[in-house]
């Protein structure tokens, strides 16, 4: 998500919580407030009408000597219907004993009531639907004449209902109206505000490209402003420094082709005439040696000069990678590495499975690879041990694996391994011809394959190389 989606949207979300809260807040705190009012006012009229009865019946009783249950039931109704009562507020009043039929009741309709079980002293009330409606009921029991009556009373709420529905009805369209309003300007301060953010990105982008040239142009005296004038400061160094450091790689660049072009005429001119003064017929012993070693000194530099070219092509040639198996490759290098294995009285084996292992890549390169690992590892080890090639498929990678058991390297020197020049053994390479560009070269064609290489290695013990592909899925290969 953007900054600015996130200055619009956090603040937005925000208040609409902050403010659905407190409305639906001071909503039902007011429905609260009116119910209370007429759950207060519904229980004070039980009361008055439990006490008036109790009131009525001995005050009738003393007028009229023949009580009864009877007498009693109508002496309720009497003063039932001569009792003001209040618009939309129904009663009942039901006689413990005969549930069946109420002593009282103004209601047109019917309404469920309590059992007669379930009702105590204490007011129990609760809300009811009936149709469009809906009605506050409250239930208590009180006693007269050594008997125990359901006072029952109904008061019609469907205007308290309707009002509060009314009210969300209100407060949700007022809501939506502030979500439209704020959105619109939430979106427009926010787009304002992050401009100049926006314009410091681009600027980013653009160096990310390798155009170092674009500056942001950012007006204003806060901190963003103040964030891009030290940008573009940062960008002008920059753009001196790639300057300077392109100039560097060039001038390095044709020393090296100039060095590799000229050197390659001289050294086989000298390859020439010590491989001729090497089979001659003079027999001194002084001349043989000379020549020996001019050549084995040409040779050496001419294996440097063929490496740096390895180098030079490698870094400003665009290869095109082509799928294929990598098994065929293996099986190529098996026939070219053998015979020098061979001689050195050491064991070649080469693991791959049954099925294709499929890579895109450039096959002489991979060669060239393979080549040099195992010259390394046959420098490495001693007579009679074994260097083996082996290839899998490891989830969505290839995994190229070179094994000796050789001299191994110390770990203090294992970073430095793929560095140009660098030699472990100095004195045993040298004597193998070696120069110290093998596994650079390596890590060139690696990167070319846009693959990771790996060692594993321990101190006389051995050396692991190995190198992951990604995997190059068989059903993508044309053909």
């Amino acid at each position: 998500m953007k900054l600015w989606q996130k200055f619009c949207l956090w603040p937005l979300l925000f208040f609409l919580s902050v403010y659905m809260g407190t409305g639906i807040l001071l909503i039902e705190k007011n429905a609260r407030e009116v119910f209370q009012i007429n759950l207060t006012q519904l229980l004070e009229e039980q009361k008055s009408i439990s006490e008036g009865l109790n009131w009525y019946l001995y005050i009738s009783s003393l007028r009229d000597s023949r009580r009864g249950m009877g007498k009693a039931n109508a002496y309720m109704r009497e003063y039932m219907e001569n009792r003001p009562s209040i618009q939309g507020v129904y009663y009942e009043i039901t006689d413990y004993r005969r549930v069946e039929q109420p002593v009282y009741s103004n209601l047109d309709f019917e309404l469920p009531v309590m059992e007669m079980r379930d009702v105590v002293y204490a007011p129990q009330y609760k809300v009811l639907k009936y149709r469009e409606k809906y009605f506050l009921r409250l239930t208590s029991l009180f006693s007269a004449q050594d008997n125990s009556y359901r006072n029952t009373s109904f008061m019609d709420i469907t205007v308290f209902i309707r009002n509060r529905s009314r009210q969300y009805q209100y407060f949700f369209t007022l809501f939506l109206l502030s979500i439209i309003v704020l959105s619109t300007g939430m979106y427009g301060i926010s787009r304002h505000l992050t401009k100049s953010i926006r314009l410091l990105t681009d600027s980013v982008r653009k160096m990310g490209n390798s155009n170092f040239t674009g500056h942001v142009a950012v007006q204003g005296k806060d901190e963003i402003s103040e964030l891009a004038e030290r940008y573009n400061e940062m960008a002008r160094v920059i753009e001196d420094k790639i300057t300077e450091l392109q100039q560097t790689a060039e001038e390095q660049r044709r020393f090296i082709d100039n060095f590799s072009h000229e050197l390659r005429t001289p050294l086989t001119a000298i390859v020439g005439y010590a491989d001729l003064l090497r089979s001659s017929d003079n027999d001194g012993a002084d001349t043989q040696e000379l020549a020996e070693r001019i050549f084995r000194q040409g040779k050496r530099i001419e294996k440097l000069s063929e490496m740096m070219l390895q180098l030079v092509f490698l870094e400003r040639h665009n290869f095109k990678l082509i799928p294929f198996d990598l098994r065929e490759v293996l099986l190529e290098a098996e026939a070219v590495l053998k015979p020098s294995i061979k001689r050195a009285r050491m064991r070649l084996v080469f693991d791959t499975p049954d099925e294709p292992v499929y890579v895109a890549g450039e096959k002489d390169l991979l060669l060239n690879l393979i080549g040099n690992l195992a010259d390394n590892a046959r420098k490495a080890s001693m007579s009679g041990d074994t260097i083996r090639i082996s290839t899998w498929k490891e989830e969505n990678r290839v995994v190229l694996e070179v094994e000796d058991e050789g001299t191994g390297i110390p770990e203090e020197e294992q970073s430095k391994i793929f560095e140009t020049f660098y030699m472990v053994d100095k004195v045993r390479s040298r004597r193998n011809n070696g120069v110290g560009l093998g596994l650079s070269i390596c890590a060139d064609i690696v990167k070319v394959h846009h693959a990771e290489i790996m060692l594993e290695s321990r101190e006389n013990e051995g050396t692991k190389v190995k190198i992951l592909f990604p995997c190059y899925k068989h059903e993508t290969i044309p053909g």
